[in-house]
């Protein structure tokens, strides 16, 4: 059985994690320091615990009027809308364009408001729309201000770190993420004292603990493991044979926040944390990226369009998650693992962003019949083919959108390998 997914994580990096928990020697100034400058040459970086803290402080900062209107993209995790309404803004959702994962920029226009004040756009499933037309869009509205929610959308310490002309930009590398540090946020402020006043704010935030941490990094160790593929057989064999619901167990091991949210983003990532962190960003490298996203790229040129994933006609997808639509969701799931291939309908806390007025119509609908398909490096070519066959014969599968691309000569040698 082929895991759902696989930490992007390898264990040498998980035995330094254990070992920073053990090192008397950091400092938390220097380390933050290095990881803010090695973020962005412009010193206009944040270090944090997570894109949602990172998200709240800001908010608490910048302190919008209570009652103001804030434009998202119709998809994302409740979380983010959990923030929106502490601080006591109205969530606007508007629908995507499912093929590109693009806002849809007529929709934004459209839904401004004297009382908008914020924009707040989510790379989704590994995918980086432009974001020109919504710039295009907010110059005519100087009071209104532009996030975006990168943490989906990590492509390599080389690629794209956020839109210039954002006023805060916001990548994770929490324990699913591409990169993973098993948690940890980066961010670039654009507004110098927005900036400056976060910091001192952050700051007085409660430090996670050694020893945490340490658990932490022992706890993701055991999961790493528990996807080797034989193991991942032998683990869901065993939950059927105790009557185990080994879907929700996974999902319920790996999500980060539970209980109350604003206090428990009101603190510091721990020192082995931010060490762990700045090995991943000095370290990385693009060679397991570059495998993941050939994999995505022979899956979806193997597929009819009505059963490629969202986001297959973005140029900049890395297919940190492979969603298809199916008007049967538990008919699929139940196919693919029978063939061996953990799909699911549920491991992910994404969902359709409800706004006074319901959720954008397209992206509600898609996130109904979303399955996520197991499609990542490590996964044989011939595994992938007998994939992309199991989901062909699915009659029940239809198209996000009914777009047909002419296969590139790249495709065709990805096809061919």
């Amino acid at each position: 059985m082929f895991a759902r997914k696989q930490i992007d994580i390898d264990f040498r990096d998980l035995t330094a994690a254990l070992g920073y928990c053990l090192w008397p020697g950091l400092s938390r100034q220097k380390i933050s320091a290095e990881l803010e400058s090695l973020w962005s040459t412009d010193g206009d970086a944040v270090t944090a615990l997570s894109v949602r803290t990172t998200f709240d402080c800001w908010l608490a900062t910048v302190n919008l009027p209570r009652g103001s209107e804030v434009i998202v993209s119709g998809i994302n995790i409740p979380d983010m809308a959990r923030i929106l309404e502490h601080h006591g803004l109205q969530m606007v959702p508007v629908d995507v364009d499912l093929a590109t994962m693009e806002i849809l920029a007529d929709e934004v226009e459209d839904a401004i408001t004297p009382r908008t004040r914020l924009v707040l756009v989510a790379h989704l499933f590994g995918s980086r729309m432009d974001m020109e037309p919504v710039f295009e869009i907010t110059r005519q509205h100087p009071k209104i201000l532009v996030v975006e929610d990168c943490a989906q959308a990590f492509d390599g310490c080389e690629g794209y770190r956020g839109d210039g002309r954002s006023d805060l930009s916001l990548f994770s590398f929490g324990a699913i993420k591409t990169a993973s540090a098993l948690g940890g946020a980066m961010a670039r402020v654009r507004d110098a004292d927005v900036r400056a006043r976060m910091r001192t704010m952050m700051a007085e935030y409660p430090a996670q603990g050694r020893a945490y941490f340490f658990k932490r990094a022992l706890k993701f160790s055991a999961l790493k493991t528990l996807g080797l593929n034989w193991i991942y057989t032998a683990f869901t064999q065993a939950c059927e044979m105790f009557g185990v619901d080994y879907d929700q167990l996974v999902v319920n091991t790996v999500r980060g926040f539970r209980g109350d949210l604003i206090p428990l983003l009101h603190r510091q990532p721990a020192l082995p944390q931010l060490a762990l962190l700045r090995r991943r960003l000095r370290q990385y490298s693009r060679a397991q990226l570059e495998a993941r996203r050939q994999a995505g790229q022979r899956m979806n040129h193997q597929l009819p369009t009505p059963l490629r994933c969202a986001g297959h006609a973005n140029p900049h997808n890395t297919w940190w998650l492979f969603p298809v639509f199916t008007d049967n969701k538990t008919e699929l799931v139940n196919d693919l693992r029978a063939q061996g291939f953990d799909a699911t309908a549920s491991s992910s806390q994404l969902c359709a962003m409800e706004g006074e007025d319901g959720a954008a119509v397209d992206c509600e609908d898609f996130m109904d019949g979303t399955v996520y398909v197991p499609v990542y490096a490590g996964i044989p070519n011939e595994a992938l083919d007998r994939l992309a066959a199991t989901l062909r014969q699915h009659a029940h599968a239809i198209a996000p959108v009914a777009i047909e691309e002419p296969e590139t000569e790249l495709e065709s040698a990805i096809l061919a390998d």
